[in-house]
Formats: C-alpha cells, structure tokens, sequence
C-alpha cells in the first residue's frame, strides 16, 4: 500500500513544516482516540478532564477539584464475561468514579453499552469484607458525534438516572449517566459569549462551527486555547501524530465495513421479504384453489343429484330440499 507523503515524513521523525501543521490543525479531528486521550487522559493534562467533568455535572455541592487515573479495562466477574474498556476513566478523592466514552459513528448499541459500563464500574467495587455502604457514586459520559435521541430535538445534553415512576425523586443516586450529542449542539449558533462552559468544551470536540469558530471561543475561554497549544505539540511529535493518522484510517475502514455490513443486512432484509411474499403468495393461492376447487366439486354433485331426481321424476320442491339448491336452479336445470 502506498504511503502518503505525511507519513513518510513522521515515520522517519522529522518534524512537519508550519504550512503542514496550518493545514493538519485546519482538518484536525478531535474526537480521534489518539488526540482525545492525549488531551484528556493524560496525567500532565488532568486541568482539562477536571474542567470538562466540571462542566457536565454543573453542580456546586459536586464540584470536583482533583482526579486519579485508573485503569481502563476492567476484569468481567463471571468466567467468559465480557471484557469493558473505557476511554477515560478515573477517581476523585471522595471515590466517585467517572468514565468518558467517545463515540463517533452509531452502532445502535451505545445505550445498553453505556449502562453495561456503569454497571461494571458500580458492581466491582467491592470485595469479600466490604460493606455495600461503601459503594461510590459511578458517572458515566458519552460523547456522541451522531444523535441519539430523536424526541428531544433542542437538547444535546440528556441525563438519566434511576427515578421512581410516580414522583420521580431519585432515590438511588449512584447512577448516573450523561449523553452529549454533538451535532444538535451544531445548531445552536451561540456566540461564545453566550455560552455555557460545557458548550464550549464540546464546541471544541466537534469543531463545531469550523476553525474560525474556535479560534473565537479560544480567544474568550482559556482553558481552550491552552488545549489548542497542546494540540500544536501534539502534531509536531512524530510518534503522537503517526499514531494519530494510523487511528484515523482504522476508523475509516471501520466506518466502511460498518456500512457494508448494514447495506449487507438490508439486502438480507429485502431478499427474506421477497422471499416470504412468494411463500405467502403460493400458499394463498394453493389455499384459494383447494377451496374453491372443493366449493365447485360439491356444487356439481348437487347439480348431478338434482337432475338423476328430475328424470326419476321427483317433484322441484322435494330435490330443493333434498340438495340446498334454490327452485330457480333446479328449473334451470330442467329446461
């Protein structure tokens, strides 16, 4: 396979021009696992997960000042159990775990995922000894590039948690889960003013609004443009930005075998309609002529009987009775 020219150049650690490093920040994709974790779940970096965290609870009495971070995979508690890998997961000092998932294209999974996650952080707290009053409060957030909840087409910040189904108090807190929809926040068109904090954030995971935007943004939030800074860092170390690419054409072959794979499943689909058609149509119409094929037969016996009794000379009204056929039939028959 033929490598293009970037490639060439970082692989054999040379460092890229100003011009190439314009034109890669232009199209640069930030919700790529290699950069997003660069910027968010990187120990020298942990200023930007905190304020992001932050932005997303906007609660004053869960105000989150330090964070630790801890392993991303957990181990499944029954034997053969699914293995969970996080993007970014990690602890504050009270215990609340948090965990950020990014998704960019919709497998239609990312739901059941989601809460398979929060689980699996929730229920492996705990060994042999503990008490379940130590269990701590599990966070989970996607960050979704796609939409995900249609009813709800002004609100790109959706929150679920356990809630009784009559007064909706929710009893159980330690639960909680976050969905942010990128593209809907596209829709918005704040000036960066007038955003929230969070809005800003994801205004920068999504590029929302091209280049110029976020140099808008950067120039009134400075955590953003000290994450843009980081960036330019990023795209001049040979190793973070081959690995970046190497990560941009995997997810390119995903999105197409993904696509495939549906176009595959419709034509299945449609093949199995078809098919099924034909089936319900032969069946139908094996069913039609049976019954009609018999209605006929029985029709035909009554004519025969009807007239063996005319030329016996049995009288209309008797061979009525007789048959089930109307006199007018019988006459018919007759003449």
């Amino acid at each position: 396979m033929k490598k293009d020219k970037g490639m060439v150049n970082l692989t054999q650690d040379k460092g890229i021009t100003e011009k190439e490093s314009e034109q890669a920040k232009h199209n640069l994709n930030r919700l790529n696992d290699r950069l997003f974790k660069y910027i968010f779940a990187s120990e020298q970096h942990k200023e930007n997960l905190i304020r992001f965290l932050n932005d997303v609870l906007n609660d004053r009495d869960r105000v989150i000042v330090d964070i630790e971070y801890i392993d991303r995979e957990i181990d499944p508690p029954i034997l053969d159990g699914k293995l969970v890998h996080f993007d970014v997961r990690a602890k504050t000092a009270d215990g609340r775990i948090f965990h950020v998932e990014v998704q960019i294209a919709d497998e239609h999974d990312f739901l059941k995922r989601g809460l398979f996650y929060t689980c699996s952080s929730y229920t492996t707290q705990l060994t042999i000894g503990k008490h379940y009053d130590e269990l701590k409060e599990v966070v989970f957030i996607g960050v979704l590039n796609f939409r995900i909840f249609d009813d709800k087409p002004g609100v790109f910040h959706s929150i679920n948690k356990l809630l009784d189904v009559e007064n909706h108090k929710c009893y159980c807190p330690d639960l909680e889960m976050h969905f942010l929809e990128i593209p809907k926040l596209r829709e918005l068109r704040k000036s960066p003013e007038k955003m929230t904090g969070l809005e800003r954030m994801l205004t920068y995971m999504g590029t929302v609004g091209g280049t110029e935007k976020l140099s808008q943004v950067a120039e009134y939030d400075t955590d953003i443009k000290r994450i843009l800074r980081l960036e330019e860092k990023f795209i001049q170390n040979p190793e973070t930005w081959v690995g970046y690419l190497k990560r941009e054409r995997a997810q390119v072959d995903w999105e197409h075998y993904v696509e495939i794979r549906e176009s595959d499943a419709d034509a299945r689909g449609m093949a199995r309609g078809m098919a099924q058609g034909i089936t319900q149509g032969i069946t139908q119409g094996i069913t039609q002529g049976i019954t009609q094929g018999i209605t006929q037969g029985i029709t035909q016996g009554k004519m025969e009987t009807a007239a063996n009794f005319l030329s016996m000379g049995v009288d209309e009204t008797t061979i009525s009775k007789a048959t089930g056929l109307s006199l007018e039939e019988i006459q018919k028959l007759r003449k």
